[in-house]
């Protein structure tokens, strides 16, 4: 039975085990719903160009010594969540959630947000298991390495929080 898991500040010995995880469970994740040619450029160099700009926001869950998940926050959303596949199941997730929805209440947010692409069925069931409601699905931006435009719809997920959360 593993550890229960340590939440806590990204640092910078973080990163290589971040963007692998966040590479993996992308692809997991979003690889069967978006376009074969976004899949394609979602290379384990794109996704440390992406990290730089998240770092401050990042908080990590480790278990047994090891990166096992980790949520961004940028404004008032939960930007990227994503936990390893291993580590499915356990209540890391949910544990990971809940301190990223902290996180926002001691920043002040009480209206948050979190996007999840139309096809990614398995994290709307998790969202909205965990009280967040789908407010509707837009044409969402897609972050492209060279910074063409491309979009995909999205559900927007919205929580009032508390600071019973």
């Amino acid at each position: 039975m593993p550890n229960a898991p340590i939440l806590r500040p990204y640092r910078s010995d973080d990163r290589a085990a971040v963007v692998r995880l966040w590479h993996d469970a992308w692809h997991d994740g979003h690889g069967a719903v978006l376009p074969a040619a976004v899949v394609a450029e979602r290379s384990l160099e794109s996704f440390d160009l992406r990290l730089g700009p998240l770092e401050a926001g990042i908080l990590v869950a480790e278990r047994d010594g090891n990166v096992a998940g980790f949520a961004a926050i940028e404004g008032d959303e939960i930007d990227q969540l994503y936990v390893a596949t291993e580590a499915r199941g356990t209540g890391l997730a949910a544990a990971l959630l809940a301190a990223a929805e902290s996180e926002l209440v001691r920043r002040g947010i009480r209206d948050a947000a979190i996007q999840c692409s139309a096809g990614n069925d398995r994290a709307h069931r998790f969202y909205a298991r965990a009280g967040w409601r789908d407010s509707g699905v837009r044409q969402a931006p897609i972050w492209t390495p060279d910074g063409r435009h491309e979009t995909h719809p999205t559900h927007i997920f919205v929580k009032q929080l508390s600071s019973q959360d």
